[in-house]
Order: structure tokens, then sequence, then C-alpha cells
């Protein structure tokens, strides 16, 4: 982070421009390994679990969910507060309603679809839901100021 406002404040001195400082976009590299691991994480674990593999591989790969899962609640959090400024605890609020909701929700489907589909193919369907997921970040990273200036606090 400290080193891609370095980067942007040098580019901008260089150009005559005004040093840009911290943007709310610099808090999301982290993000793109987050998204990339947890579907992996979660298409080892079911395999693992489904063809009963050693208990130590299923259990590494729940670590390994759990290591992409603090990347990206991190990163989104770190993000909502930056961009959301003096509104930030009611964005973070927002977000944990919404997580409270859809993990009170969602947990009702997981024994009738693991009983459907099995371990591998449950998974399979989670990671491929993660998967649709993976271009968020760049597009945050891409297009997240552009969107942040449009939809700005002042205008809510």
């Amino acid at each position: 982070m400290k080193n891609s406002t370095a980067k942007a404040n040098a580019h901008a001195a260089e150009a005559g421009q005004e040093p840009p400082g911290m943007k709310s976009e610099y808090r999301l590299p982290l993000l793109i390994p987050g998204s990339f691991l947890i579907p992996m994480s979660l298409l080892l674990y079911g395999w693992t679990g489904e063809y009963k593999i050693h208990w130590i591989v299923p259990i590494l790969s729940t670590t390994l969910i759990g290591v992409g899962d603090m990347f990206v609640f991190m990163c989104i959090n770190l993000y909502q507060v930056d961009a959301f400024t003096i509104f930030a605890a009611s964005a973070l609020a927002a977000n944990a309603l919404f997580r409270s909701v859809m993990g009170a929700v969602l947990p009702l489907a997981g024994q009738q679809m693991y009983e459907t589909l099995g371990l591998g193919w449950g998974n399979s369907l989670l990671a491929f839901l993660a998967i649709g997921m993976i271009p968020v970040p760049f597009a945050l990273l891409k297009w997240g100021e552009i969107i942040r200036k449009k939809y700005s606090v002042s205008n809510l």
C-alpha cells in the first residue's frame, strides 16, 4: 500500500499534478489471491473428502479456505472504511447484516445439496460460484475510483 501511494505520488509529481495520496483501491491487492484461493480450496476439500483421502488433506484445505476468506474479508472491510469515510460504520453494518442473513439462510440448503450432489460436486458447485466472483476484485481495481466518484458519499 505504501509503495502504491509513493508510486502514484511520484507519477503525479512528474506530470505536474496534485498527488492523489492514499486511494481506497490500494486496500484491494490481497483480494486477488484470496479470490483464487477460496475456489481452489473448496475443490480440494470436496474431492479429497469424496474419495476419502487421508484426513489431513481436507483439514489443510479448510485452513486454506480460512486464509482466503480472511484475505477477502479484511480487504472488503478496509475498502468500505476508506470508501464510505464518515458512513463507514453504516457500510460495515450493512455488510454484517447481509453476511448474517446469508449465514442463516444458506445452511438450510446445505444438507440437501450434499445429500443430492455429494461432497465432491457439492463443493464444486460452491467453488464455481466463487470462480464467478473472481472478476470482482479486478473490476474494483480498474473502475473502483470511477464508481466511488459517481456515487460519492455526498450523493447519498
